[in-house]
């Protein structure tokens, strides 16, 4: 396990330039790549919903916590690109100038975007599949599940966001600190759980959910309730990655350097 930051840092601040590249050399396959992302957070949501269904409100919580990793773990592993932890590698990649603003921007978009298509793709074929337990349920979940998230204060919109991102990149950050796949996966998966039974926000995940309570047979939210928790949630998302994943580290990594000539020892 790594000690120290720096090291952590330049791989990601790296890793947003070969992403920048590329997008560069093939802007069809890096969407495709956008595109599983979605579907795989899209999945990952359809399942923690699906089992959280039938079950009695004060376990619904962490029943969805302890299934939802399953999608950060395919994004990881399978490979894909996604939106919320593109704000960290960008975050780096502009700190140690390995990216552009307008490569950031154009990343951020266009990983965005594919997330979206993913998410919606993947709710209209469940939906036209019956719409599983989640459907047959909405009465008793699904439905207030939804509508909460349209309804909800912005600020208290935009804090849970926050929360959401800050914790979905310190998994990436942490699992990259770590050696073997297992351990990995397992503090991926833990840490996403603590985001998801607190019941904060995640722009990606949302895309899905959302799109299916427009789909969900007598939907009690709209489209413009789902653009406004999007809107909310993604900037909500960015500040949390940014401000406690990017800022709180690249601070941090200003001990590396004290601490070197220690540890040569």
């Amino acid at each position: 396990m790594s000690t120290g930051y720096s090291s952590t840092i330049d791989t990601y601040a790296t890793l947003a330039a070969t992403k920048a590249e590329a997008l560069r050399r093939s802007p069809a396959g890096f969407f495709a790549g956008a595109i599983l992302a979605g579907t795989y957070i899209g999945i990952a949501m359809i399942l923690a919903l699906s089992t959280a269904s039938g079950l009695e409100p004060g376990v619904r919580p962490l029943v969805m916590g302890a299934t939802f990793g399953l999608g950060l773990i395919l994004t990881v592993f399978a490979g894909a690109e996604l939106f919320t932890g593109y704000v960290m590698y960008i975050g780096f990649g502009l700190a140690r100038r390995t990216i552009t603003i307008a490569d950031a921007l154009k990343l951020a978009v266009v990983v965005w975007i594919g997330n979206l298509v993913g998410g919606v793709i993947l709710s209209l074929v469940f939906a036209a599949g019956g719409g599983g337990a989640i459907f047959a349920n909405a009465d008793s979940m699904f439905h207030a599940y939804v509508l909460h998230k349209v309804s909800v204060d912005a600020t208290a919109l935009l804090a849970r966001a926050i929360l959401c991102n800050w914790l979905v990149c310190l998994a990436i950050w942490t699992a990259a600190r770590m050696t073997g796949d297992a351990a990995k996966c397992i503090a991926m998966a833990w840490i996403l759980l603590a985001f998801v039974a607190a019941g904060f926000e995640h722009s990606v995940a949302n895309m899905t959910a959302l799109t299916l309570g427009l789909l969900v047979p007598q939907s009690s939210i709209d489209l413009a309730g789902m653009v406004r928790n999007l809107a909310i949630v993604t900037v909500g998302n960015t500040i949390g990655a940014l401000v406690f994943v990017v800022g709180g580290y690249l601070a941090a990594s200003k001990t590396d350097a004290a601490v070197a000539p220690a540890n040569r020892g």
